[in-house]
C-alpha cells in the first residue's frame, strides 16, 4: 500500500472513529489479565500524539504521522465526528459530521458561517460541487443578495450550462454585446405587449415559411426619398377580402411576359384584368396599355369613356358586337389599300352633303 493510500485510510478512520471519555476513578493495583500479552509491529503503521482528549463533548486535538516520517497532519475532532483538519502539504480540510435528522436539528451536518465580509484570492483552479440532498424543491443551491450583484469575467468565457435557464427581471432585462447570438435547435417565441427594434441594416434568411398572422394593422414607412422597395420571387399571391387601393406619385409600370408558373391555371393570356362589376382607366395625364401580343378588351356596358384624345394602335383590330355606335363631331377613316365594308343586310349612309371623290 503507498503513502498516499494509508493518509487517505487513516484519515477515513479517524474520522468516524469512536471517541471514550476518560474514567472518573482509578485503580490502585495492576490489573491481572486473564489472558496472554499480545504483541503489535508498530513500524508500518502511523505515529499519533494527542494534546488533548475532552470528557464532555469526547472531542480531540492530535498529531499523526505516517511511516515516510513525511507525511503528516495536525488534526481536531469534535463532536459527531467533525473535523478539522491541516496537513503537512499545506491542505486544510473541514468535515462536517453526518445529517441527523433524529436529533431535530434541521441544520445537522452544515457548516455554517456568519461574518462581516469576506474575501478570497484562488490562485489555481476551484471546483464547486452543490447537492440538493433531502431538499423537497431540488434546489442544490440559493443565493440572496441584498444590493447589486456584480459578477466580472476578464479574458475568458462564462458557461451556463442547465437542462432550464429562467433569468426573471421585475423592472428591466439589459443584454449588452459587441455581438449578440441567439441559437436555437427548436423554437425561439418572444411575447410582449410591444416590439421595438431598431438597426442600421436588417437581414432575415429563412428556408422555410414565414406567416404573419393577426396583425390588425400592417404600416412599413419610408421617408428617405432613396428609399426603394425590391421583391424577388417566383410567385406572389394576394388574397384580399375588400378594399384594394393603390396610389403612385410617379409612373406605375405593370409587365408580364406569361411565363411558366404555379398559381394561375389558366395561362391563355399573359396578363387579364377582369371585375364582376364596372370597370375604368382614368388618368390626368397619358396613360397606356401595352401588348406585343394579341389583346382582347371585353365589356358587356361601355368599354371606354376618354375625356380627352384616346389612341388605338394596332397591327390588327378586330371588333365584334352586336351594335356599334359611333358619335362624334368628326369621323376620320384612313385606309392606305382597300376599304371594305361588308354587310349581310342594307348599308346607309346619311348626312347633308355625301362627297364621293
Amino acid at each position: 500500500m503507498s503513502h498516499t493510500d494509508l493518509h487517505e485510510k487513516t484519515e477515513q478512520r479517524a474520522y468516524g472513529q469512536k471517541k471514550t471519555a476518560p474514567a472518573k476513578t482509578y485503580p490502585t493495583e495492576i490489573a491481572k489479565p486473564t489472558t496472554p500479552d499480545e504483541t503489535q509491529e508498530t513500524e508500518e503503521q502511523p505515529k499519533f500524539q494527542t494534546w488533548y482528549k475532552g470528557y464532555l463533548t469526547k472531542s480531540e486535538i492530535y498529531e499523526r504521522k505516517l511511516p515516510d516520517g513525511l507525511t503528516s497532519a495536525l488534526r481536531i475532532d469534535g463532536p459527531d465526528a467533525n473535523a478539522l483538519v491541516f496537513t503537512d502539504d499545506g491542505s486544510v480540510k473541514i468535515l462536517t459530521g453526518k445529517r441527523n435528522t433524529e436529533k431535530g436539528s434541521p441544520g445537522g451536518g452544515k457548516l455554517c458561517i456568519k461574518t462581516w465580509g469576506q474575501q478570497q484570492e484562488h490562485h489555481e483552479k476551484s471546483d464547486l460541487k452543490f447537492n440538493y440532498g433531502s431538499d423537497k424543491d431540488k434546489q442544490a443551491l440559493t443565493v440572496l443578495c441584498v444590493g447589486d450583484y456584480v459578477e466580472e469575467v476578464k479574458g475568458g468565457t462564462r458557461y451556463i450550462n442547465a437542462t432550464k435557464v429562467l433569468i426573471s427581471a421585475t423592472s428591466e432585462l439589459v443584454l449588452e454585446g459587441q455581438t449578440i447570438k441567439l441559437q436555437s435547435d427548436g423554437e425561439i417565441t418572444m411575447a410582449a405587449p410591444a416590439i421595438n427594434t431598431t438597426q442600421t441594416n436588417k437581414k432575415d434568411t429563412v428556408s422555410g415559411e414565414k406567416k404573419t398572422s393577426g396583425a390588425g394593422v400592417d404600416v412599413t414607412e419610408q421617408f428617405d426619398p432613396r428609399s426603394n422597395v425590391v421583391w424577388n420571387s417566383p410567385n406572389i399571391q394576394w388574397n384580399v377580402s375588400q378594399d384594394y387601393q393603390q396610389i403612385v406619385g410617379g409612373c406605375l409600370h405593370q409587365s408580364s411576359v406569361g411565363g411558366a408558373g404555379v398559381l394561375i391555371k389558366s395561362r391563355t393570356f399573359g396578363y387579364y384584368a377582369g371585375t364582376s362589376t364596372n370597370a375604368a382607366l382614368a388618368g390626368t395625364t397619358a396613360a397606356g396599355i401595352y401588348s406585343s401580343g394579341e389583346m382582347d378588351l371585353i365589356a358587356t356596358g361601355n368599354a371606354f369613356v376618354a375625356g380627352a384624345d384616346f389612341d388605338i394602335a394596332a397591327a390588327k383590330i378586330d371588333a365584334v358586337a352586336t351594335d356599334v355606335n359611333l358619335d362624334a363631331a368628326k369621323v376620320d377613316i384612313v385606309g392606305s389599300g382597300d376599304v371594305s365594308i361588308t354587310s349581310a343586310g342594307n348599308v346607309r349612309i346619311t348626312g347633308t352633303l355625301i362627297y364621293l371623290n
